[in-house]
């Protein structure tokens, strides 16, 4: 599973040629604080994860729920942010399979409408 770390390295990547203090300032943290979640003294905030997933265009709670997975200390809870994690991963490959099919598919609507058209002419005559 992905570390927190690892969608923040991914969004700086995605963020391009500036500063880390310009970084910094477009992930709504301190330089200081970036650097600080980057070196893991500390784990990102729930605004910090946020910010990142709105660069990475993903849904945030998927970070957040792996920050939480990061700093918690209870095993029963650490399992539920993992089983959380695990669901939204499920969720997102079903998406995207479903995404898939729908391009994939062999008939579009004009071509169920032709076969129907074609159908409904031959019963006519």
């Amino acid at each position: 599973m992905k570390l927190s770390v690892d969608y923040l390295m991914e969004a700086l990547e995605k963020l391009g040629d500036m500063s880390q203090n310009k970084k910094a300032e477009k992930l709504g943290v301190t330089g200081p604080g970036l650097s600080q979640y980057l070196s893991g003294k500390k784990i990102m905030d729930d605004y910090a994860c946020i910010m990142v997933a709105d660069v990475l265009g993903i849904d945030g709670m998927k970070i957040i729920a792996a920050a939480q997975l990061e700093r918690e200390k209870n095993q029963a809870r650490k399992d539920v942010w993992e089983n959380l994690l695990k669901k939204m991963g499920a969720l997102g490959l079903a998406g995207v399979m479903a995404g898939a099919m729908m391009v994939i598919s062999p008939r579009s609507d004009a071509a169920v409408m032709k076969t129907q058209y074609v159908d409904s002419q031959n019963m006519t005559s």
